[in-house]
């Protein structure tokens, strides 16, 4: 639009003139032809500069637009893709959160896990990751990382021995993949509200809704795993508090 005012300003320098003004005053005079003609070269100037002017504006709008669609539909179409991953992720995680096992057929049962593990698997996605918000692309990543840590978390409880019902097991592994499944719900709801997708169903109210399952297992670990935290932060305390030892004396 700068560009449109310069040539429209040259084109009233041009009539404002004062040869320009005598012309449009007095009429031809003396000079009366060169003077026109001068006129005229300056006013099909102007206007020739205005349309390539113009012509050049439009052109620069026109390819913005486009360039804005493109992004537009290619952060759709990764949303999509992330969203329907993430969002089966999380019912996937909420059947882990809400198993509490079966007995085996031994003669002496023991209780085993009926449901296997859900993987998220971020290789097969097409879109390009560069559309997205840079934090929100490092959460999703960041979830390939913390279901590791939580499958070694969840080891680590099986290795304690707790026959028949091995309960500590059962709690580790429903509270990891509680942690994980809100936070694909959350990540893919973030999606949803960034692209203006319709909204996830995972939010639901039903009793067996992924994230009723969640918020029933939250419920019930936060304030165990606080009182297990504070217990075991007194046999964590140094024996001398720091600023307490002195060197010895010479």
């Amino acid at each position: 639009m700068a560009d449109i005012q310069v040539a429209a300003e040259s084109i009233v320098t041009a009539t404002s003139h004062p040869v320009s003004v005598q012309v449009i005053n007095q009429g031809a005079g003396i000079s009366g032809n060169v003077a026109t003609g001068l006129i005229t070269g300056l006013l099909t100037g102007g206007i020739t500069l205005t349309g390539i002017w113009l012509t050049h504006y439009f052109t620069l709008k026109r390819e913005r637009q486009a360039s804005e669609d493109k992004l537009k539909k290619e952060l759709h179409y990764i949303a999509t893709e992330l969203v329907f991953k993430l969002e089966r992720y999380a019912e996937a995680c909420a059947q882990v959160a809400s198993d509490d096992g079966q007995d085996d057929d031994a003669s002496q049962p023991e209780r085993e896990a009926v449901t296997d593990y859900p993987k998220l698997n971020l290789t097969d996605i097409s879109g390009d990751w560069r559309i997205l918000d840079p934090r929100l692309m490092y959460r999703i990543r960041e979830l390939t990382v913390l279901q590791d840590e939580a499958r070694r978390a969840i080891k680590y409880a099986a290795e304690i021995p707790a026959p028949p019902w091995h309960k500590d097991y059962f709690r580790e592994r429903q509270y990891q993949f509680t942690r994980l499944g809100i936070r694909a719900v959350i990540l893919a709801v973030r999606l949803h509200r960034a692209t203006g997708l319709p909204e996830t169903r995972l939010t639901g109210h039903d009793k067996w809704s992924a994230v009723s399952v969640f918020h029933k297992v939250w419920r019930r670990e936060r304030p165990l795993r606080a009182a297990e935290a504070a217990r075991n932060r007194k046999w964590n305390q140094a024996v001398i508090p720091d600023g307490m030892s002195k060197p010895l004396a010479a």
